[in-house]
């Protein structure tokens, strides 16, 4: 059985691996590699760098990204409320750090694809904070009003405002040097700016004409090794969003390779605790490879290609694709080694917590519900309650504990994510269940050795979950997994002895021979 699954496994890796069976990009489109190398230094632990990263569009898709550092905690990534995604790295030290993010771009000269919804101006505050003013976005400033009241007059809707308001920046603000200004009440007094400056200044006039505006930061995708972030001008008029680039003279539309990352600001990376901070990015044309390809609709072997799903999914599944692993590993010290654990599956959740999380987070958690559990234990013995609700005065205390916690660390500025909390809770109130009824139903030495068992199994499972590479390796392939299950079968069938089993069974042997020799004839 574990050779036919062999054979199906590397067969299945044939056929994905086989040029037939994948789709090419269509003619015209094209792969690139966005890449931000980024450094700094920490002024103490607790740094956080917020790394945004280009948004799906419907001529681009980003089908891969990775973020590589040392040291280093991240947050997963989210979409914010502007549609930009965005990950968190956290500093656990003072210090000098460097981060590579890389993001692998599918681009289309037709509209292939159709991106999230991005954020709408619905919703009274969303709306009121796209019309006000801001330092270097100034609505009250006589110049704008000066300008808005000359162009107001003849505009006969919104969007023959927003083009006269477009052209008159584009005609009447001529484009300085680095010293000009930078700001929109400045640039329209001395009708000189830099490019920012410009779209500052039509941001301010379109908002000052009560039409929603934002400025928006992203890229070109074309070859450049010192590639600069480019900033244009995003309206809404008609219910929709139309971007206008003052730079290169583009109204209501832009170009199929214009890709945006960060929507309402200007900034594609920013930093609180840290000092010198440098960002340089770079993008290149890749060869197509896979995850690039463009999906073909109603094929039903699309099913088996997981890289098509949104790349907010993508992290998540490529650890959930790691836990057979962690099977592997409880399989082999259980059968193998020998070592006792709580269950078979709790040592790879447990891991799982500290992987999702934080392992510094996970093990102050798991202390936390650990020393709670103990002493909850010789408390409520007092009390002769029952099995269930003595588990849940347990959990309750576990929660008010954890609650409590999170308060604290809040307190003095080390605020957690809710994932570095909930699901560590979760498992680890599991966890202590187990330790719990094993204290009730044996002894407590042997529930600590049960707990021993686990942590050690759970130690070697979380240096497999923590391995990113092939996690994203099984998401392209995930047909490795036939392999898995001939392992788990091989090791199924193990009927020798286990390790831990040789030391007890040492002295037996040895007393077999000694009784051997005694019993031996003399000659």
């Amino acid at each position: 059985m574990a050779g036919l699954l062999v054979l199906i496994g590397a067969g299945c890796l044939a056929l994905r691996l086989h040029p037939q069976n994948q789709a090419p990009i269509a003619r015209g489109d094209s792969v690139w590699r966005l890449t931000y190398h980024i450094g700094f230094r920490a002024d103490a632990p607790g740094a956080r760098v917020w790394v945004a990263f280009p948004q799906d569009t419907p001529h681009a898709r980003v089908y891969r990204q990775r973020l590589r550092h040392s040291e280093m905690r991240t947050e997963r990534l989210r979409s914010g409320p502007a549609g930009s995604r965005a990950v968190t790295a956290v500093t656990h030290r003072a210090g000098a750090f460097q981060l590579r993010a890389e993001c692998d771009i599918h681009l289309s000269q037709h509209a292939s694809w159709r991106p999230g919804t991005t954020a709408t101006v619905a919703t009274v505050d969303a709306r009121a904070k796209l019309l006000q003013s801001e330092k270097t976005i100034q609505l009250d400033s006589p110049a704008v009003r000066a300008v808005l009241d000359q162009l107001g007059t003849a505009a006969t809707s919104q969007t023959d405002l927003v083009e006269r308001l477009f052209e008159y920046c584009v005609v009447h603000l001529r484009v300085g040097g680095e010293d000009a200004p930078n700001d929109a009440a400045a640039a329209l007094q001395q009708g000189v700016a830099t490019w920012l400056g410009r779209a500052r200044a039509m941001v301010a006039l379109c908002r000052a004409g009560k039409i929603p505006a934002r400025l928006v930061t992203g890229f070109e995708l074309c070859p450049n090794s010192n590639a600069q972030p480019h900033v244009w001008v995003e309206v809404r008029a008609d219910d929709q969003w139309q971007p206008y680039d003052l730079e290169n003279g583009f109204a209501r539309e832009l170009p199929h390779h214009f890709v945006p990352v960060q929507a309402n600001g200007t900034r594609i990376v920013r930093a609180t605790g840290v000092g010198n901070l440098r960002v340089d990015c770079s993008i290149v044309r890749l060869p197509p490879t896979v995850g690039a390809v463009n999906p073909r609709n109603g094929r039903l072997a699309d099913v088996v290609d997981l890289t098509r799903l949104p790349l907010d999914m993508h992290e998540v599944l490529a650890l959930l694709l790691l836990l057979p692993f962690g099977a592997v590993v409880t399989v082999v010290f259980r059968t193998i080694v020998g070592i006792q654990t709580f269950g078979t599956f709790t040592p790879t959740l447990l891991a799982m917590s500290f992987v999702y999380a934080d392992w510094r987070t996970g093990l102050a958690v798991f202390a936390a519900v650990l020393a709670l559990g103990l002493a909850s234990r010789a408390l409520l013995d007092r009390l002769e309650l029952l099995m269930v609700p003595r588990l849940s005065v347990v959990l309750t205390l576990v929660v008010l504990c954890m609650v409590f916690g999170v308060s604290a660390l809040d307190h003095f500025q080390v605020t957690p994510s809710p994932q570095a909390v909930l699901l560590p809770m979760v498992i680890l109130t599991m966890t202590v269940e187990r330790f719990y009824l094993t204290t009730v139903e044996d002894s407590i030495p042997y529930a600590l050795q049960l707990l021993g068992g686990t942590l050690i199994v759970a130690f070697f499972c979380f240096l497999v979950l923590r391995w990113a590479e092939v996690g994203w390796m099984i998401l392209r392939f995930p047909e490795i997994h036939f392999f898995t299950v001939a392992a788990l079968i091989l090791l199924g069938r193990y009927t020798g002895y286990r390790m831990t089993e040789l030391r007890r069974f040492r002295s037996t042997a040895d007393s077999d021979t000694t009784l051997v020799h005694h019993s031996e004839p003399r000659p």
